[in-house]
């Protein structure tokens, strides 16, 4: 009997881990549950929250909400790096540099398919959020934050 690998194995059943996690926005009074629903976290968001990221970093175009928002959203993380730090995520992982060069060294320990799989991830997120804003023709901020 083989054996569905264990990636594809937490994308189905991402709906229900999240809730585990806590990670599933509760609707606000007033709220009907299909619009909590469509705003649950993204199964992307797994890595980063079995990591210990989302300790300190949202990720808002996944849903995720920081624990404690201390670091920037990692929503543009593949451009904000360069912008910060003068080097490509790819480089930032495996050499960063301030708090991160610290938290990566003691507290969060990623394999290399760990960072792999992250840097896929939020470049991914990084591409789509853009297209988003070129379609909308709207600022960063109401393309990502719609009105109600």
């Amino acid at each position: 009997m083989s054996r569905a690998p264990r990636w594809f194995a937490l994308s189905l059943a991402g709906g229900a881990l999240v809730g585990a996690w806590g990670l599933s926005p509760r609707a606000a009074p007033g709220r009907s549950r299909q619009t909590a629903a469509a705003q649950a976290p993204d199964p992307r968001a797994v890595i980063f929250v079995r990591r210990g990221c989302t300790e300190c970093h949202a990720i808002s175009a996944l849903h995720v909400r920081a624990a404690r928002d201390v670091g920037p959203d990692l929503t543009f993380a593949y451009g904000d790096v360069v912008n910060r730090y003068g080097v490509s995520l790819e480089a930032f992982f495996y050499d960063p540099s301030g708090v991160m060069r610290l938290m990566l060294a003691s507290h969060l320990r990623l394999g290399l398919v760990d960072r792999d799989s992250m840097i896929h991830i939020l470049k991914a997120l990084y591409e789509e959020r853009w297209a988003l804003l070129d379609s909308t023709g709207l600022p960063p901020f109401e393309a990502t934050h719609p009105l109600p």
